[in-house]
């Protein structure tokens, strides 16, 4: 037996056992703990027909749902490309994949944050929103060109696959000649050519510049690293110390309900 089915078998009988529960997977338990409060905020009584669960990591989480036809499935979309997207959830029927960029999309955009305070944490901060707006902001333009190379040059590994690198030329014997191996390589140094990479990271540092800021933060910035880097340290320093864990949770639990995961809600059947 795999180790995904030992951890398939495991959440069967540990956690459903005869309750019939349907399983939601996830990728970590800090997704776990998410959506632990986004469902108990907005269904009460989820927990009467569902079991939230993490796989430790996307492809887990695809490899089990394959096997569990009758699981749900939630991925971060991150690195996969919107074709990528669609190909994966064509390939795989119960899977989902997050409105956002990633589960901490959800903790960065400045407005929604302001909103998430109560009034009490809102009157520490000398300057209002526009100054925690500003805070937040501060090097906006270093995490842009981050998000430009992030979302232009991570494909080039996809682009590369889909030319036959690596493996088209290691197969067994008979092996390819000179001339084969020079239409491989050459492709393959099309694909990494340093001017037309670069055109493709310039023209999204100018299609990033003129996004809105709340587009910024749900579809571009790495949340992953601007989450604790930025938004964690400011706060901080805002607001008193606190441990990163327990400011993240209390956020999730002030915030209000993201509307973009209704389509979450409608396949878990929570939601008309």
């Amino acid at each position: 037996m795999s180790t995904l089915e030992e951890r398939i078998e495991q959440i069967k009988t540990q956690f459903i056992g005869k309750t019939g529960l349907r399983v939601l997977l996830v990728e970590g338990l800090d997704d776990v703990d998410a959506f632990r409060i986004f469902l108990g905020r907005k269904f009460p009584q989820w927990e009467r027909t569902w079991l939230l669960a993490a796989a430790g990591n996307k492809s887990d989480v695809v490899k089990m749902l394959k096997i569990e036809p009758r699981w749900l499935g939630l991925v971060d979309r991150d690195e996969w490309t919107e074709p990528e997207v669609v190909k994966q959830c064509a390939a795989c029927l119960n899977l989902l994949v997050l409105p956002r960029f990633c589960l901490e999309s959800y903790l960065i955009d400045p407005a929604e944050l302001w909103a998430a305070f109560p009034p009490k944490q809102q009157a520490k901060i000398v300057g209002g929103e526009a100054q925690f707006r500003n805070e937040l902001l501060a090097d906006l333009s270093g995490w842009l060109r981050h998000a430009a190379l992030w979302h232009g040059v991570r494909p080039l590994w996809q682009q590369l696959r889909q030319v036959g690198f690596p493996d088209s030329v290691l197969g067994n014997p008979p092996m390819p000649d000179d001339a084969a191996l020079r239409v491989k390589f050459k492709a393959w140094h099309s694909t990494l050519d340093a001017d037309a990479v670069l055109a493709r990271v310039h023209a999204l540092e100018a299609q990033l510049a003129s996004e809105e800021v709340s587009q910024l933060c749900t579809q571009w910035i790495y949340a992953k690293n601007f989450y604790p880097q930025v938004v964690h340290h400011v706060l901080n320093r805002l607001l008193g110390q606190k441990p990163a864990k327990e400011r993240r949770l209390a956020i999730l639990r002030t915030r209000a309900m993201p509307t973009d995961l209704d389509a979450l809600w409608r396949a878990m059947g929570l939601l008309a």
